[in-house]
């Protein structure tokens, strides 16, 4: 059935007159709104040139934003909007807004917020799901994101990611929100974040607990040493189920916390390997390790966008043994490596001010008129 309205969907898409006051927000292939987009939804209502259109978040969970229409994409009315919308707002492709087949990309603006800065790489993908606009925290993502999606570059504009703002407007709060929903204990200690990237495996030995010479005995040990507690963070696409969670070890997978945001501002250390998350924990300027056993063979497949050794802002490890001497010198001297991370950040996050959703909203507002 679904399968006989996509076709359906794809036909009167190309048939149905746009209106270019309807505005649709969708994100993260239906699995919730969350990253840029809803950090843009967040302050849609106060912004007065948004005032002018007809917005619409799509969500088959019902989620509500403050003056914002929540529609099912599966109902009529839905469909209905959908087909008729001339600006869609999205964070990965097209199936943001449930149905794949929607967007003969004809009459249509769709304007991807995306969701993190490529490192590894990415694509070729011809126009990244039909997008026609991309957004970038910076000019030299803004050449990556051309390299890998073949978009011009006067279809990419550097506003910064909107969900960076809270970072620099609401750190504290963002510290509150990640203790809350964790049910954590708000003590005097230290947080260690382990945000490893997304691998084909949640069993390769290069994660934490899959190390040759790691030890869990040896890691609660360290913890309790420092006053510490190591936060996991797996990617969205996988759990660790064989890594043992106590006192000590505390996962926050997506389920329990979807925006990583919080994370950042509770954590003192990150840890991560070629996960983007490390070019925006720059903007709090707090220390970054990179454990990169596997370093070589990942630059061969899937490969990097830089040379990781330059471009990084931290020390690396290539074993539990080194990392444990990084993080316990990180704790006892968090500015080492400070003027480094400065460096990087203005690299790769261009705008720092908190004002990027503003950006973001008045670039979408002034492309939707045109």
């Amino acid at each position: 059935m679904k399968k006989f309205i996509d076709q359906a969907i794809s036909i009167l898409d190309r048939i149905v007159p746009k209106d270019k006051n309807i505005i649709v927000f969708g994100a993260n292939e239906m699995r919730g709104i969350n990253g840029n987009v809803k950090a843009v939804l967040r302050s849609w209502p106060n912004n007065p040139k948004t005032k002018t259109f007809r917005s619409y978040v799509i969500s088959v969970y019902n989620e509500k934003f403050l003056g914002i229409e929540t529609i099912d994409p599966r109902s009529l009315k839905g469909i209905v909007i959908l087909l008729r919308s001339y600006t869609a707002v999205v964070s990965h492709v097209y199936s943001d807004l449930y149905w794949h087949t929607l967007y003969s990309g004809k009459g249509r603006r769709m304007i991807n917020l995306w969701h993190g800065i490529p490192l590894k790489r990415i694509g070729p993908w011809r126009g990244l799901g039909k997008t026609t606009i991309l957004i970038a925290s910076s000019k030299a993502e803004r050449l990556a994101l051309s390299a890998c999606t073949e978009l011009r570059l006067e279809n990419i504009f550097v506003t910064g990611f909107p969900r960076s703002d809270r970072l620099f407007n609401d750190l504290k709060n963002l510290r509150q929100e990640a203790i809350k929903k964790l049910n954590l204990k708000n003590v005097e200690q230290k947080w260690i974040l382990y945000a490893p990237t997304y691998r084909k495996s949640s069993r390769i030995p290069h994660y934490i607990h899959k190390m040759p010479d790691f030890s869990y005995k040896e890691l609660i040990n360290f913890l309790q040493k420092h006053n510490a507690s190591l936060i996991v963070r797996p990617h969205v696409n996988y759990i660790f189920s064989d890594f043992k969670e106590n006192d000590r070890i505390i996962f926050a997978p997506y389920s329990k916390l979807p925006e990583i945001e919080p994370l950042y501002a509770l954590a003192d250390i990150l840890v991560t390997d070629y996960s983007s998350s490390f070019f925006e924990y720059l903007n709090i300027n707090r220390p970054i390790i990179g454990l990169v056993p596997d370093l070589e063979e990942y630059e061969k497949s899937p490969g990097l966008l830089y040379d990781y050794e330059s471009i990084f802002p931290g020390p690396l490890a290539r074993n539990w043994g080194t990392l444990q001497k990084l993080i316990s010198e990180a704790l006892k001297d968090q500015k080492k490596y400070s003027s480094l991370r400065e460096d990087r950040k203005r690299l790769f996050n261009q705008f720092t001010d908190g004002n990027s959703t503003k950006r973001c909203i008045e670039l979408i507002c002034n492309l939707s008129i045109k």
